[in-house]
């Protein structure tokens, strides 16, 4: 139907696959990808990339553990920034052909004390969300929706493509005073590891 999601199978999965599963473009659930449950860090919980409206549009659920030093900062009235970057390339890529996407998507979550509420903020949508609590401000943190990355129809049917994530704490938009301690400290060195896949439109 006009204006609804169209998702297609992931490269790995087979062809004779059921109705359900050959929906699926690339969908993945990575809560056993987590890690420890208390170790702080980036990690995704869900990725998913469709086709809607004739483009290219990535869904992802990430969860935040923040270090004690970054919710202590936090608290203080300290804005913390991060970046996701997603690159999408042919697999087959020779050196003069450039990837076919690479966005960034800048966060920021900062608390503040006289109103006693959070606000995260993002480069998507250029809007703010206010929170009661750093809980809830975390889980709107790692919630994306509706990422558009490029047209579908600079996809080729058939072709294998490479996807990557990553998401990292922006130590440079700390305050001034701030980055030379943070830059030396694996308290303020918060990130995901690097998630790669492959797809096949």
């Amino acid at each position: 139907m006009k204006g609804r999601r169209k998702t297609f199978e992931p490269a790995s999965a087979a062809r004779s696959a059921s109705s359900v599963a050959a929906a699926i473009f690339i969908l993945l659930v990575l809560s056993s990808w987590a890690g420890g449950a208390s170790a702080a860090g980036i990690t995704y919980k869900m990725v998913s990339i469709g086709e809607e409206k004739g483009r290219i549009v990535l869904d992802m659920v990430e969860q935040y553990k923040l270090t004690e030093t970054m919710l202590e900062a936090l608290q203080n009235g300290v804005p913390l920034t991060f970046v996701t970057e997603v690159v999408l390339e042919p697999e087959k890529r020779w050196f003069w052909r450039k990837a076919l996407v690479k966005k960034k998507l800048r966060r920021t979550l900062r608390y503040h004390p006289l109103a006693g509420s959070y606000e995260v903020s993002d480069s998507l949508t250029g809007a703010s969300r206010f929170f009661a609590t750093r809980e809830a401000a975390l889980v709107a943190l790692g919630d994306v929706k509706g990422w558009v990355l490029l047209p579908a129809s600079r996809l080729r049917p058939g072709e294998l493509y490479r996807v990557t994530i990553e998401s990292w704490h922006d130590i440079g938009a700390l305050p001034l005073p701030l980055r030379p301690k943070a830059y030396l400290s694996p308290d303020w060195h918060l990130g995901s590891q690097v998630y790669e896949w492959r797809l096949r439109p």
